[in-house]
């Protein structure tokens, strides 16, 4: 049976001789897996397309629980992505929050359009900021929204991956600054100028929104250690 839907591709793999298995995130199926055939030849036609990043319009074919691309047509290629390392870097670890965390064909077409509004904004501002966004509301969007506090003194609960103003055993402190970032990133109420010259405190939000991701979804994200 011949099906259409839009999608971004979030992750490639080898597959026999001369295929690759590619996990898309699509916009009216979810995150489904098809197969690219015969596109690790040189004259493949599908070739560009089967890259990470790639924002297209794909035809396929069913055959049971075989999905095969037959045809793509390319909506953007976030080549600025691709030609930074610090922006792949990032653009990475969206990918990799979806496909590890989300349902495989449960649609969410909210969630699909703020990834590839992120992807936009990673390409063409600043990575660390748009990355940091998208994970706070990629936890909003899933049910657990984080409860900032008004507090100079946060920590982070280990059990729940929560913010608390109660200092227990299982609570960890979170560095002012760090919080005040998240905070204000989270509000849309940020100087981005000015927090653009502390890419530190940046990577260290980063890396504490990593642990709230593991804690809340028991879920390790590989492309945070490249941070």
């Amino acid at each position: 049976m011949l099906e259409k839907f839009k999608g971004i591709v979030i992750k490639l793999t080898d597959y026999k001789e001369a295929d690759k298995l590619a996990t898309i995130f699509s916009l009216e199926q979810g995150v489904v897996v098809a197969k690219f055939t015969g596109v690790k030849k040189n004259n493949a036609k599908l070739k560009a397309v089967a890259q990470p990043f790639i924002f297209a319009n794909f035809n396929v074919t069913t055959a049971g629980n075989s999905i095969t691309i037959t045809q793509a047509d390319i909506l953007d290629d976030f080549k600025n992505i691709f030609s930074n390392y610090n922006k792949t870097m990032y653009g990475y670890i969206v990918l990799d929050i979806v496909r590890s965390i989300l349902p495989n064909e449960k649609i969410e077409e909210d969630l699909f359009l703020l990834t590839l509004s992120t992807l936009k904004k990673i390409e063409t501002q600043n990575e660390i900021i748009a990355t940091i966004d998208y994970i706070l509301k990629f936890i909003s969007f899933s049910g657990m929204e984080l409860n900032f506090l008004n507090s100079n003194y946060v920590y982070l609960d280990s059990l729940t991956g929560n913010f608390t103003t109660e200092r227990t055993s299982n609570c960890l402190q979170i560095d002012k600054k760090v919080y005040l970032l998240l905070k204000q990133i989270n509000e849309n109420n940020l100087d981005t100028a000015e927090i653009e010259k502390n890419v530190f405190s940046l990577k260290q939000a980063l890396k504490l929104l990593h642990n709230i991701i593991f804690l809340k979804f028991n879920v390790d994200i590989k492309s945070f250690q490249f941070v």
